[in-house]
C-alpha cells in the first residue's frame, strides 16, 4: 500500500526532529512515536491486518533509521505490531467460534430420520408419548411423505424410503453456496479491527505519561526507614521514585556526580530542595562509600533481551563496586525501554559519543600541543590527542540484582517472558521484508 504524501510528510517531520535531537529521552521519544502511529492508523484506510502491518513496519523502519541509538522507537513500533497481530488472531478465533456455533444450531434444528419416518402419514402407527410431543414442533416443516413401501419389495423399498426422508436443499443454501459477497462485519476498504488498535494506543500513550509514577508506586518494596541509598548521575525516574518514598519515610541519599556531565549535582540539588538528607560525592569515592549504603538505585536507557541494561557512562563501575560489597544493584526502567535486541548484535550500535569538550577543554589541548611542538621540534601533524566521551555503559545481567518496572519487580532472567508478552517474535527485526501469514477469515 502506497502511503499518501501527507502521511510521508508526517513521518519525515518526526525523523527530522529525531536527527536534530529535538526529541531527547526515551519517554518523549516513545510518546512522539506512539502518537504519530495513532494518527497515521486513524487517517488512512487498510483493507486488512496484513496491509496495516506492512505500513506500520515501513513507518517504523524509517523512524528507527533516523535515530538508531534511541531503541524506544523500535520498541513502540514492535508493540503496535503485536497489538495488530493479537487483534487479528482474536478476530479470527471469534469468527471461527461463531461459525462453529451456527453449524451446531443448524444441525440441532434438523429432525432425525427416525422422527421423520414415524411422522403422521408415513405409514407407521405409534402411541402418543413425550418424545412424540417434542418432535411435534418439526411437523409443520416436514414434507409430506409417501406411504411406506411394501416390505416384500426388499432393498428397493428401503432405498425409496430413505430418498423420501432426506431433506431437500433449500433455495437459500443453494444461492449462498456460490456467493462471495462482502462480510457484514468487515466494511470494504477498511479493517474492522482498527478501532480496537486505536483504543489500545490511547491507553498505551496514557501509560507512557504516567510511567514514572507507576514505577514509583513500588517504592515500599525497595526502601525502608533509615536506609542509605546510593544513586549515580541524574535520572528523572529515580528522582520521582525517591521523592515519592520521602513522603512516608526518612532515609539518606548519596549521589555520585556522574562526571563529565555532572548530572548528579542537579539531582542532589532537587532532592535537597525537597528536604531530603542528601550527600554529593565524586565518582572516585563510590567504592569507598559502597560499604556504607544499603542499596543502589539507578535509571537506565534501555533494557536488553538478555537482562542487561544500557545506562549512563559510569554505571558499570558502580555495579562492579556494588557486586564486590554485596550491595543490591536495582535498576528502575519502564517497559517502553524493553528491547528484543542483544548487546552483541553486530547490526546495532549501542553507544554514542558526546563532544570531547566535556572531558578536556580545547584550550588545554592546544597549549599541550604547542608546548610539545616547541620542545620536540616535531611537526604538529605527528602530535595527536584522542579524547573519548561515551554516553552509555553496558551493565551485564550478572551485575543487576533487580529490575523495577511499571508492572513490578523482576529478576534479569525473567526478561524473556516479558518479551513474549509484549512483542511478537516475527517483529524482533524490523528490517525483515517478508511478513508472516495471518490466518483471517473473509
Amino acid at each position: 500500500m502506497v502511503m499518501p504524501q501527507q502521511g510521508q510528510a508526517d513521518v519525515n517531520e518526526l525523523c527530522r526532529r529525531l536527527r536534530r535531537r529535538q526529541v531527547e529521552g526515551s519517554i518523549p521519544t516513545a510518546k512522539a512515536t506512539a502518537e504519530l502511529l495513532r494518527t497515521l492508523i486513524t487517517r488512512f484506510r487498510h483493507p486488512d491486518a496484513a496491509a496495516l502491518l506492512t505500513d506500520v513496519r515501513n513507518w517504523g523502519i524509517q523512524l528507527q533509521a533516523a535515530k538508531p541509538l534511541e531503541l524506544a522507537v523500535g520498541n513502540i513500533v514492535r508493540r503496535v505490531l503485536h497489538m495488530i497481530r493479537e487483534e487479528s488472531r482474536a478476530e479470527g478465533m471469534e469468527e471461527e467460534k461463531l461459525a462453529r456455533a451456527t453449524s451446531v444450531d443448524e444441525e440441532a434444528k434438523q429432525p432425525g430420520l427416525l422422527s421423520r419416518a414415524f411422522a403422521p402419514g408415513s405409514g407407521f402407527a405409534r402411541a402418543l408419548s413425550l418424545h412424540n410431543l417434542l418432535d411435534a414442533q418439526h411437523l409443520d416443516a416436514l414434507p409430506e411423505l409417501a406411504p411406506l413401501p411394501d416390505p416384500e419389495e426388499g432393498l428397493q423399498g428401503q432405498q425409496a424410503l430413505l430418498q423420501q426422508t432426506l431433506p431437500e436443499p433449500s433455495d437459500q443454501s443453494q444461492s449462498g453456496a456460490g456467493s462471495t459477497g462482502p462480510s457484514k462485519k468487515h466494511k470494504p476498504g477498511n479493517w474492522a479491527g482498527k478501532p480496537s488498535i486505536v483504543e489500545q494506543l490511547n491507553e498505551f500513550i496514557q501509560e507512557l505519561k504516567d510511567i514514572d509514577t507507576s514505577i514509583a508506586a513500588h517504592w515500599p518494596d525497595q526502601i525502608h526507614a533509615n536506609d542509605s541509598i546510593l544513586t549515580f548521575g541524574y535520572s528523572e525516574t529515580v528522582l520521582v521514585f525517591l521523592l515519592e518514598a520521602a513522603k512516608k519515610l526518612d532515609f539518606q541519599v548519596v549521589v555520585a556526580e556522574g562526571a563529565p556531565r555532572h548530572g548528579g549535582q542537579e539531582l542532589a540539588r532537587r532532592l535537597a530542595q525537597a528536604g531530603m538528607h542528601t550527600t554529593l560525592i565524586p565518582d572516585s569515592a563510590i567504592f569507598a562509600m559502597m560499604a556504607r549504603v544499603n542499596k543502589v538505585l539507578v535509571g537506565a536507557h534501555a533494557l536488553l533481551a538478555n537482562g542487561g541494561v544500557m545506562a549512563g557512562a559510569g554505571n558499570q563501575l558502580t555495579a562492579m563496586a556494588a557486586k564486590h560489597h554485596a550491595v543490591p544493584f536495582v535498576v528502575l526502567v519502564g517497559l517502553q525501554k524493553l528491547s528484543p535486541l542483544f548487546p552483541h548484535d553486530p547490526s546495532v550500535s549501542f553507544n554514542d559519543y558526546k563532544s570531547p569538550a566535556d572531558v578536556m577543554e580545547y584550550s588545554v589541548v592546544s597549549d599541550v600541543l604547542d608546548a610539545d611542538y616547541e620542545a620536540a621540534g616535531t611537526c604538529s601533524e605527528d602530535l595527536h590527542v584522542h579524547a573519548f566521551n561515551p554516553v552509555f555503559d553496558y551493565v551485564p545481567p550478572e551485575l543487576v540484582s533487580l529490575l523495577v518496572t511499571d508492572i513490578g519487580g523482576h529478576i534479569p532472567s525473567y526478561v524473556y517472558r516479558l518479551l513474549a508478552e509484549y512483542y511478537s517474535r516475527e517483529d524482533y527485526t524490523l528490517e525483515r521484508k517478508e511478513l508472516s501469514d495471518i490466518a483471517m477469515r473473509a
